[in-house]
């Protein structure tokens, strides 16, 4: 299974990939950032802008080696990685056509929310992230997939809540409901 986490930068992506990880048996996180920077920083200039999208390379990559994680080393794959243009979901249906159970789940909350979750990971105002809150709360709003408040849930519900929505359980749920 692969579960592609999107939403604004600074909604909680990762603080869930990683919380899904420690309870989900043989996952792990993709680091979709670092195949972006490997892309977008071996071009002279940056030519097509800093948003790892922007780059078709990225995708293909991305697409690429999660299939090959997925397929060869037989691992359920969490991709904590904002996705804000429409083109991106091609990675989800490509992963789905080669018959990978794929979830596009996208996090959301209030401007305020994702300003203080910016600022309480201990970034600074003005930051590259906190300059695109609207941009990327837009742009993810706007993608197909299973849409989450995320405002006043705790990583606990929303994983509680994302497992019921995608209809999966796991091993530690299993056993936490036999006690």
């Amino acid at each position: 299974m692969v579960i592609w986490i999107s939403g604004p930068y600074g909604v909680g992506k990762s603080t869930l990939a990683e919380y899904m990880q420690g309870k989900m048996k043989d996952a792990l996180i993709f680091d979709a950032e670092a195949v972006g920077n490997a892309v977008r920083d071996n071009y002279p200039d940056h030519p097509y802008g800093f948003i790892f999208e922007d780059y078709e390379l990225w995708g293909d990559f991305c697409y690429k080696l999660i299939k090959d994680i997925h397929e060869n080393f037989h691992k359920n794959v969490i991709v904590p990685m904002t996705l804000l243009r429409q083109n991106s979901y091609r990675i989800i249906e490509n992963l789905r056509k080669d018959g990978i159970d794929t979830h596009l789940v996208v996090l959301e909350a209030d401007h305020q929310t994702v300003h203080d979750r910016i600022l309480n990971r201990g970034e600074k105002e003005g930051c590259w992230c906190m300059e695109n809150i609207d941009l990327s709360r837009e742009g993810t709003a706007a993608l197909p997939g299973i849409h989450v408040a995320t405002d006043d849930k705790s990583v606990v519900e929303l994983y509680e809540w994302i497992c019921n929505k995608i209809g999966i359980l796991d091993e530690q749920r299993i056993q936490d409901s036999n006690l």
